[in-house]
């Protein structure tokens, strides 16, 4: 989440750590670390940006998993069936 990362000051800059392994976050393999103040800020809030999007992804399939469990199969009606049955290729004997 959001609040998994602070910032700390090293002697060679800047680096985002991960508070659940107290080493420097990597994104995309890369460790954030060495970085100016400012860079530092900006991946910071890039990483934040990046949780709020993966719980909200998170949370909208959860609820599309419900509402596809609790709204079950339904049938075509024979009216749409029938209309749909031009369309399918004849078949031979």
């Amino acid at each position: 989440m959001a609040e998994e990362y602070s910032l700390r000051t090293e002697d060679s800059g800047w680096s985002i750590i991960d508070r659940a392994t107290h080493e420097p976050a990597r994104l995309d393999g890369i460790p954030l670390s060495a970085m100016d103040a400012e860079e530092a800020k900006h991946m910071l809030a890039i990483l934040r940006g990046i949780d709020r999007v993966r719980t909200a992804s998170k949370r909208a399939a959860s609820f599309a998993n419900k509402k596809r469990a609790n709204a079950g199969q339904t049938a075509a009606s024979p009216q749409i069936n029938a209309d749909f049955g031009m369309l399918r290729p004849f078949r031979g004997d």
